[in-house]
């Protein structure tokens, strides 16, 4: 019987976690509404909406904190920037990288890499996706500069 129970509270802690992203201090969970999202948002974030609904959300010094997305005013999607650098700084990716998977710790047992390459009429565009869950992956995406983006975002069945 404490086995079972053990058991339940273990998977009702995970479970969060994996509908939850920290979001500039903010938990934002997946299926959130939109009112919520504005409540837990801090006054020195800059929040601009586009047409669709969707935030676009930067710091006071309008450095970009992310995206939050919405479908019938509830959240399906949350993208976090974790930077951008416009030089080849191979030890400040590596760094950031190996930030963002530090605090997935146990959990990246096996993370599945997926190749990405779009051509737009800018140029080509080369992106990694490292999926930690089914639902969460990061982004590290090349043209003129390296973009790294945490995603998570519902998934369809």
């Amino acid at each position: 019987m404490k086995t079972l129970c053990v058991f339940i509270l273990f998977s009702v802690s995970i479970l969060p976690q994996e509908t939850t992203m920290v979001f500039h201090g903010n938990e934002i969970q997946l299926g959130m509404s939109m009112d919520s999202i504005w409540d837990l948002l801090k006054p020195e974030l800059n929040v601009v909406e586009d047409k669709e609904g969707n935030f676009y959300v930067s710091d006071d010094k309008d450095n970009p904190v992310g995206i939050i997305y919405f479908k019938n005013e509830k959240v399906v999607k949350v993208v976090k920037d974790w930077g951008t650098t416009f030089k080849s700084n191979v030890g400040q990716v590596f760094q950031t990288l190996w930030k963002i998977f530090r605090q997935y710790g146990e959990e990246l047992d096996a993370v599945k890499v997926l190749p990405l390459e779009t051509y737009t009429p800018k140029g080509d565009r080369t992106s990694l996706q490292f999926y930690i869950k089914k639902n969460r992956y990061i982004d590290v995406t090349i043209q003129h500069s390296v973009t790294i983006s945490e995603v998570l975002e519902e998934t369809v069945n």
